[in-house]
Formats: structure tokens, sequence, C-alpha cells
């Protein structure tokens, strides 16, 4: 099963396309030039499968990593997947950004009982976060611990000190990893641990890898929804402008 996947989540846009049957990636590619995804994503794709000698008729399904992350990167992201996934009339397949970045992380050859903490900006001085273990026996996705959820640097500091075993150990990853490792170091010491870069900003090819191994959750396309783990900025004043207005109309 030829699974191409997208991940345009985060400040790095990244495209991989895997051999699912194999557990085995096939070709991958990554910027991390800031956020130009729309003028980047389609080329990145175009490029990819030509290196890999592979036409868009020959993939079997489309994997998108649908969030929590960027609400621009978000939207271009499943937007492209699903329109890709409707054309082709081929399945798609949805995976968390935090998943997707702790599978990254703890692939990385930590010892067995470490735990991966993807930070992803939420900007607010809060980070996008979730606390994963290493997958069971036999099986690639990484078992959550805390589900996903937006706090400040501080908190996350204070819900690790509280969860970690003595000697146990974490590695970050995400975008608001290298921003908030100095808080973390301090607060945990030498069991803080930050991943290799090139584990921290690209997540297409464990978004294919994750996706293979979940082929029977495929869905029609229609059916993806990016995941937010709340509203946008936009959204955010537009309510407190209805909130203002309400409550005007109210005092008159």
């Amino acid at each position: 099963m030829i699974i191409l996947a997208v991940d345009a989540a985060g400040k790095g846009l990244s495209v991989a396309v895997a051999d699912a049957d194999a557990v085995r990636i096939l070709a991958s590619a990554g910027l991390n030039v800031g956020l130009t995804h729309s003028q980047r994503l389609l080329p990145l794709l175009q490029s990819l499968l030509a290196a890999a000698d592979l036409d868009l008729r020959q993939v079997d399904a489309l994997a998108v990593v649908n969030g929590p992350g960027s609400f621009t990167g978000l939207r271009i992201g499943v937007a492209t997947a699903k329109g890709l996934a409707w054309a082709l009339q081929k399945p798609l397949l949805a995976v968390s950004t935090l998943e997707a970045a702790a599978y990254n992380a703890l692939s990385g050859g930590w010892q067995p009982d470490t735990l991966a903490c993807p930070v992803l900006d939420a900007r607010r001085n809060e980070v996008y976060t979730a606390l994963y273990a290493g997958g069971e026996a036999g099986r690639l996705s990484p078992r959550e611990i805390w589900p996903p959820a937006a706090i400040s640097p501080a908190a996350l500091a204070d819900k690790l000190l509280a969860e970690l075993a003595p000697g146990q150990q974490v590695v970050f990853a995400g975008d608001a990893a290298e921003l908030i490792f100095a808080d973390m170091q301090a607060a945990l010491g030498g069991r803080a641990h930050l991943a290799p870069s090139e584990r921290r900003f690209f997540h297409a090819c464990a978004c294919a890898l994750l996706a293979g191994e979940r082929r029977e959750q495929a869905k029609p396309p229609a059916e993806v929804r990016a995941f937010y783990l709340r509203a946008s900025e936009a959204e955010r004043n537009r309510l407190a402008r209805l909130k203002a207005d309400k409550a005007a109309g109210d005092v008159q």
C-alpha cells in the first residue's frame, strides 16, 4: 500500500511517500523556510513523486497531519490532501501533529522508558502539548499519557515534575522545543533532552508510517477535519465583538 503524506501544520513543511506494507519510507522532502506553504506544497509534492519515480495514480491512500498547529498551515495541508484524495478517489487518513512529533522523537534511540513531550508554538505564552510513551510491542503508534492541551511552559514543567518517575527522562520535539528548553532544563535538570533538529520539525514520514498502521481507519475525504485546540485569533476577535455588541444592546 503506497501512502502519500503531507505535513503543513507548523513552520516546517514536509511530504513523504511510504510503502506501508514494508513499513518503509520511499522518499521524503522538507523545507523549513517559513510559512509560505501555499506556494511550496504542490511543487514539493510533484518533485517528491518524480524523484521516487511514482505517479499520483499509483498512490493507494493519502495522509495528512491534521493538528493542532498553525491555523493557516493546517488549512493548507488538510485542504490539499482532501482535494487530492477527492480527485483521485482515494481514502484519506489523519494523524495528530503531536503524535507524529512524539513518534519522530522516540525513534531517536533513547532509553525504552524515555517519554516524548512534543511542544508546538501556540503563541500567547502557551504551547500545544501532550505526553507519550513508546508504543506497545509490535506497534509504531506511541501511547498517549496526557491528551493534547494548550498550556503555559511553566504549567508544563510542573506537570512533568509530577509525572516523571525517579530517573525517567523526557525528550522534547516540535517547533517550540528549542524555545522552552532552557526552562525545561531548569525544572528537570539532566532528565530533559532536546530532540535533534531533523526529528523536531518534519512529520510527514511519521504521518505516512502511522497512517499505514491504522489504514482501516481511512475515511472519505469529506469526513476529515483539521483539529484545533482553541479558536483562531480571528474567531476570538469575532466572538469578542459579538459579546461587546450584545452588552451594548443590553445597556440600551
